[in-house]
């Protein structure tokens, strides 16, 4: 004997609530929005049907018939950047903290996915949160500018809100902290995955501060695939950059994810942290504070960069910022632990 097909559970509407209550859809949709209209015979017959049925209210249907959502988009250039995962979280509990949700688009590359844009756009988001804007084409400003409310957090761009860190402080002062432990060859490697502008403006910090004590810029970049590293564009082995009588005894890396790989590069060659090489990052990611890696780094308060953008984000909306974008910078601090330490005499 063959059995029936099960036939897919359907959701209860708002019809199925007005019927079972014996009340129209607009008197149901009026108790669910509390409204102050309906008779209080009338609101327990629909709460009664509303419990009997175990209904939901599609809040998304009814966000779009008002032509806004309670959904706020972000884009992160990639998830597997501990930085973006960690502000990520950051983002969602402030958000909700306002009432939002949070829609996260993970570009996976250096240019912003225009078809990811327009999803985001078909939902109707509320606005635009920017962790990564490297790339970014013509197509997809076009898309978005003007459209919608943006704000750019940890990155930057001149058509929408700018919330960030104080890049070129932060390595002003990392800068500074190797100088006054008696390092005079220190070098500043940059990593990819940091934003273009983050990475000019630490770059530039760095720069000052090295000729402002007479002492020379020495300024690499990690490549990714292939892995390597890279000198004006020429390939430089580590070995020949950590080790001899000329090596770099001091690194300030633009992140700390660029940091940690130095600290397993040195772990491979044999040179001790901080005895022989210190190691200075910028973010303060989670692992950056595990004891085994105990890594000195400029401090990006998480906490308050997600919520200021957060903040100037529904002010946005709510139209109490001046028309112009605005751009709000935080304050960045160096906090020293195991990886830095006074130069060893040579």
């Amino acid at each position: 004997m063959k059995r029936k097909p099960l036939e897919p559970t359907r959701l209860p509407t708002i019809v199925d609530v007005a019927r079972l209550a014996g009340v129209s859809k607009s008197t149901v949709s009026n108790v669910i929005r509390d409204a102050a209209c309906v008779a209080p015979a009338m609101r327990a017959r629909v709460t009664n049907a509303v419990a009997a049925l175990n209904y939901r209210p599609n809040v998304l249907a009814r966000q779009l018939v008002q032509q806004r959502t309670k959904i706020f988009g972000a884009v992160a250039g990639d998830l597997a950047n501990p930085f973006h995962a960690e502000m990520a979280k950051q983002i969602e509990q402030h958000a909700a903290a306002k009432g939002y949700r949070v829609m996260f688009v993970n570009t996976h590359a250096d240019e912003v996915d225009e078809a990811s844009l327009e999803q985001l756009l078909e939902y109707r988001v509320a606005g635009i949160l920017f962790l990564a804007h490297a790339g970014m084409s013509e197509r997809a400003r076009l898309l978005v500018s003007g459209k919608l409310p943006v704000v750019f957090v940890t990155c930057s761009a001149d058509w929408g809100d700018v919330v960030s860190g104080d890049d070129h402080r932060g390595a002003e002062v990392a800068t500074r902290h190797l100088i006054s432990l008696g390092h005079r060859r220190i070098a500043y490697f940059a990593d990819p995955i940091v934003e273009d502008a983050a990475d000019r403006a630490r770059r530039a910090g760095y720069r000052a501060v090295m000729e402002e004590a007479d002492l020379q810029p020495n300024v690499y970049r990690w490549r990714r695939s292939p892995p390597g590293l890279l000198r004006n564009n020429r390939e430089v082995s580590p070995e020949s950059l950590l080790l001899g009588e000329r090596r770099v005894t001091a690194i300030f890396s633009s992140n700390d994810l660029g940091a940690i790989e130095i600290l397993d590069c040195a772990d491979r060659l044999g040179i001790r942290i901080p005895e022989d090489l210190s190691v200075v990052g910028f973010d303060d990611i989670l692992l950056a504070r595990l004891a085994r890696i105990n890594l000195t780094t400029v401090v990006q308060p998480q906490h308050a960069l997600a919520e200021l953008a957060i903040d100037t984000l529904s002010a946005r909306i709510a139209g109490s910022l001046p028309t112009t974008p605005v751009r709000r910078t935080v304050e960045l601090h160096l906090v020293v632990r195991g990886s830095t330490a006074p130069r060893s005499p040579e």
